[in-house]
């Protein structure tokens, strides 16, 4: 029996064996995920906090001139929101420094995003905001929502003052200023709030108001109708 040489595969005898312990070693590192990703870190701690008020009532969908192209006027909009947070390779530098939220309206305010430093999460909530639809919804309440794009900057002032007050607590995002953007087209035709009481509560919390008008030359625009 010494003399008599092994078949050649029982070389391999182990192999089986060898296979299931490395198929269920890969079976854990694929449940553990392991990835290879970017981490954004923010050099810095004070900015403005800007509310970007965008309408979104049933007259942005006229259209106007905007770069050689006719669009509407809240495509506009987007267009003129992404460059001024993003900048544009020419004037526009950018808002990297900034907090920025989106508040937008009809016949009714509504906060779209939170006051957030990740811009590109701000432009996928830019994304989603889209003429109104529905009659009864349509209206232009800038007043109101003016007035609950201040009142979301006045509560990030609160927190920024309360974190600051404890010395133990993660460091704040200091606010040097806040300012309010108003996009629109139009005039105030609903709401609870008219537009001057709105700016007499941000006035009072140290906000500033800044408005861009949307239209074509002259005022006028164009809407496609069935007819």
């Amino acid at each position: 029996f010494r003399r008599v040489s092994p078949p050649f595969f029982f070389r391999f005898l182990h192999l089986p064996l060898f296979l299931r312990l490395l198929l269920l070693t890969l079976l854990i590192i694929g449940l553990a995920r392991p990835q290879k990703g970017k981490e954004r870190v923010w050099g810095f701690s004070r900015g403005v906090a800007i509310e970007m008020v965008v309408d979104r009532s049933g007259s942005m969908a006229a259209e106007m001139e905007y770069g050689g192209k006719r669009l509407n006027k809240l495509e506009v909009v987007k267009k003129v929101f992404k460059e001024f947070v993003l900048g544009n390779g020419r004037g526009l530098k950018g808002r990297p420094n900034d907090l920025i939220g989106i508040v937008d309206f009809a016949r009714y305010a509504e906060t779209i995003s939170p006051l957030v430093l990740d811009h590109e999460i701000l432009l996928q909530f830019l994304k989603d905001i889209h003429i109104v639809k529905i009659r009864s919804e349509d209206g232009t309440a800038i007043g109101d929502a003016l007035a609950l794009a201040a009142a979301r900057l006045q509560t990030a002032g609160e927190e920024e003052k309360k974190m600051s007050a404890n010395p133990n607590g993660p460091k704040p995002f200091r606010i040097k200023s806040k300012v309010i953007i108003l996009l629109t087209d139009g005039v105030q035709n609903a709401g609870e709030r008219s537009p001057l009481e709105a700016a007499a509560l941000a006035k009072k919390w140290g906000i500033k108001v800044d408005t861009i008008g949307f239209g074509g030359k002259g005022g006028g625009a164009t809407i496609r109708t069935p007819f």
